[in-house]
């Protein structure tokens, strides 16, 4: 552990002297939950979910407990008379992967799945379920370290990861997400609407392997699109076990601007 302590520290104060804007973050002892989000602006019933997710702060669900991933899917965009622009076959692609994790045959939206695990009642259940994984203690320790030169962002993350299983199966994926995306609708089921959307992820990287002594430094290279705005946007590192399925531990990092 003071390996990769001592790793993450010089990560963090390196590219101080090299880039003007750098973010840094390192996961506690609490195991976030991560929950995925999966909709598309053609989809009647996921308006409802959206803004039901929006609520869980007033519920007692604070950005401490719980990471919010939006995806949007492309599989209904010849099907509802719209297309969502941001959609992606990739995000579809992560819906089905975790599907086949939890032995299902189906996807449909929205879905909600948290920390790995497909939840159907998410009204009732949301709620226990991160509070309960919350409860369990990390099994992986994440240290981000991102900088950004003109429209390029550096990003390095240092995993740590305890058990041989877990050192055996789990991988890291990136994400960068984006708050506050005005969006009308003009066809399909939402047709007239006009959506906030939070949380929406933009790039999905990944998965990354680890090193099975379980200390792993990965780095990569992620161009901002135009259409992004910075300071609204998070890179987010999830921890997976592809064996069972689980979610050994998140982490977000805001990239607001530093004055």
């Amino acid at each position: 552990m003071l390996r990769f302590k001592q790793i993450f520290t010089l990560l963090c104060l390196l590219p101080t002297v090299l880039f003007a804007q750098t973010w840094q973050a390192q996961s506690t002892d609490t195991q976030i939950a991560v929950l995925e989000l999966f909709t598309s602006e053609g989809c009647g019933l996921c308006p409802a979910a959206d803004r039901w997710v929006e609520t869980l702060p007033q519920q007692g669900i604070t950005d401490e407990q719980l990471i919010i991933l939006g995806f949007h899917i492309d599989y209904l965009d010849d099907k509802k008379g719209w297309i969502d622009r941001f959609a992606s076959p990739v995000f579809s692609e992560r819906q089905r992967q975790l599907a086949r994790l939890n032995l299902y045959q189906t996807i449909y939206t929205p879905e909600f799945v948290i920390s790995g695990e497909v939840i159907h009642n998410w009204q009732k259940y949301v709620k226990d379920v991160v509070k309960a994984v919350n409860g369990f203690t990390p099994e992986a320790q994440i240290g981000l370290a991102v900088s950004q030169d003109n429209n390029q962002l550096s990003a390095t993350a240092s995993i740590n990861i305890d058990g041989t299983e877990n050192r055996q199966f789990s991988v890291l994926y990136l994400a960068v997400t984006e708050d506050d995306i005005i969006s009308k609708v003009a066809g399909g089921d939402n047709a007239g609407a006009t959506f906030n959307h939070q949380h929406l992820v933009r790039k999905w990287l990944g998965p990354f392997k680890l090193n099975s002594d379980g200390e792993t430094t990965v780095s990569t290279e992620i161009k901002l699109d135009e259409a992004w705005h910075r300071d609204n946007l998070k890179l987010v590192a999830v921890v997976q076990n592809l064996n069972d399925g689980f979610v050994l531990q998140g982490l977000s990092l805001p990239l607001t601007n530093k004055e």
